[in-house]
């Protein structure tokens, strides 16, 4: 039985327009490439919400798939949740951080002179370092992207 992991990134953006005109754009956004990149193939739609998914392999550049879930606030703006889960990019900073390290164990005992033991530990702490600073930096990126997104959408629905 396959286990669910919880989404790697979650964030809400509230606009003055109706769900089903917010819904429109979003499936539109999903479907150019323009939401959060291209290969995004959407999966179930409902009124209220929609999921996607990526084509594509295990090293995605990407989310490998989402959901946006679309709620009407009491003041008549609409509330906008997205939820990316992001395997195949943790899978592919893996293996770069993964990389890293090596490179950096690798210079510090050749190219130093340093004891094996000091060279790896170095290695793998830049590899750590290396993981948590690109994994920040994308998550930031994908959040960005959606609310600009978003906010450009509504924008120019009202021009």
């Amino acid at each position: 039985m396959p286990t669910v992991r919880p989404p790697t990134l979650t964030t809400t953006v509230r606009i003055a327009r109706s769900p089903q005109t917010v819904a429109e754009h979003l499936v539109l956004g999903l479907v150019t490439g323009g939401l959060l990149g291209s290969g995004l193939v959407i999966e179930r739609r409902e009124a209220d919400r929609f999921q996607f998914v990526k084509e594509g392999g295990l090293l995605t550049a990407g989310p490998d798939r989402g959901e946006i879930v679309l709620s009407e606030t009491a003041s008549g703006e609409t509330e906008i949740e997205c939820r990316l889960w992001c395997g195949g990019m943790g899978r592919l900073r893996l293996l770069r951080a993964a990389l890293v390290g090596v490179l950096v164990a690798t210079a510090t005992a050749l190219g130093f002179g340093w004891l094996l033991p000091l060279s790896l530990s170095v290695g793998v702490i830049s590899s750590v370092g290396w993981d948590v600073v690109i994994r920040a930096r994308q998550l930031a990126v994908l959040r960005r992207q959606f609310q600009a997104f978003v906010r450009n959408t509504n924008y120019l629905k009202t021009v």
